[in-house]
């Protein structure tokens, strides 16, 4: 063999080709975790590891018992955060939700010309049990987040994550009921004051003109919760404040893909006619399934994002198929 196809081989090694085809350039699982490391740092790990006659380590990705603590061990490892995942609820996948979240982070960059020393305020919808989304964005990137959620174990395991980790500055988890996607969130008159709260304390520490008080504020707020959802607000609209401009940067969603169990059920038998999955899924019914599947979810989606287009910089989602799907203003 060449030296030209040792190294080329070496490389593929070093990232599954399903996901290397698909990986963000700075995400930081395009090289593999150690198995090994995290087996010999984390007890609750080394159950679910087999060694070969090279003393490699291998999971069985079959097993959800050993996802759940590969995911929550990772979350440890690398993002300093303590997440607990209850049993039978999903278990994300860290390099698909980091992927999501960079793919973000270019667009607010990039599309909507945000600079690092903005606040950038997100909702995630559907935040689930291990509240992935809104944790690794204030860990890693610094953002703040509202996470709905309409499940009651799942919204309490959210809040857990959130208080044991310190983010209850950053995170507001928020329960909701079955039929809320973006209406009575975005425009939740509480979630409006404490987002345009926290995005003003920095645009006046980075402002010289201290004559702001109270009274302002006031007066903006009764103008948000009095101004129609598609209505620019005046005194949040202007090139001279821009990361004012909108009282959300982004929205993102996985979605449900289901319609019924009777569907979730076919699809297994799909996959397992195309060949055996990596990985086992994971997850409640609730999590899988809702009245309509992804389309009619998506699509009540795309229609409340139109409401409230001038308080969003930027709407997307994720579809049953891997694909991202936005909007920008």
């Amino acid at each position: 063999m060449s030296v030209t196809n040792h190294i080329r081989l070496e490389e593929e090694k070093k990232v599954p080709p399903k996901l290397n085809k698909y990986m963000h350039a700075r995400n930081p699982y395009r090289t593999p975790p150690s198995f090994k490391k995290l087996a010999s740092v984390y007890p609750e790990f080394r159950p679910y590891c087999s060694y070969d006659v090279g003393g490699k380590v291998h999971l069985d990705f079959k097993d959800p018992k050993a996802l759940r603590a590969l995911t929550t061990c990772l979350l440890h490892q690398d993002f300093d955060l303590k997440v607990t995942i209850p049993d039978d609820r999903l278990v994300p996948t860290l390099p698909l939700r980091l992927n999501y979240l960079l793919w973000i982070e270019d667009l607010l960059m990039h599309a909507a010309h945000c600079e690092t020393s903005d606040v950038i305020v997100g909702v995630d919808i559907g935040t689930g049990a291990s509240c992935v989304y809104p944790l690794l964005a204030a860990r890693k990137l610094g953002w703040n987040l509202v996470a709905t959620e309409t499940d009651n174990i799942n919204f309490t395991a959210a809040t857990t994550n959130v208080n044991n980790n310190d983010l209850q500055d950053n995170i507001i988890v928020k329960k909701v009921d079955d039929k809320t996607v973006l209406q009575g969130v975005l425009d939740d008159a509480d979630i409006q004051k404490q987002m345009y709260l926290k995005k003003k304390e920095v645009n006046d520490n980075n402002d010289d003109d201290d004559d702001d008080d109270d009274d302002d504020d006031d007066e903006v707020m009764s103008e948000l919760n009095n101004t129609p959802s598609d209505t620019p607000c005046k005194h949040t609209d202007g090139d001279d404040n821009k990361s004012m401009k909108y009282m959300f940067d982004f929205t993102m969603c996985n979605p449900p893909f289901f319609s019924s169990e009777e569907e979730t059920d076919s699809m297994k038998k799909r996959k397992k006619q195309r060949g055996e999955p990596i990985s086992s899924p994971t997850g409640c019914i609730h999590e899988k399934v809702t009245t309509g599947g992804e389309v009619t979810f998506i699509t009540q989606m795309v229609e409340e994002s139109h409401k409230f287009k001038s308080k969003v910089r930027i709407r997307s989602t994720r579809d049953g198929q891997g694909n991202y799907r936005t909007s920008c203003n």
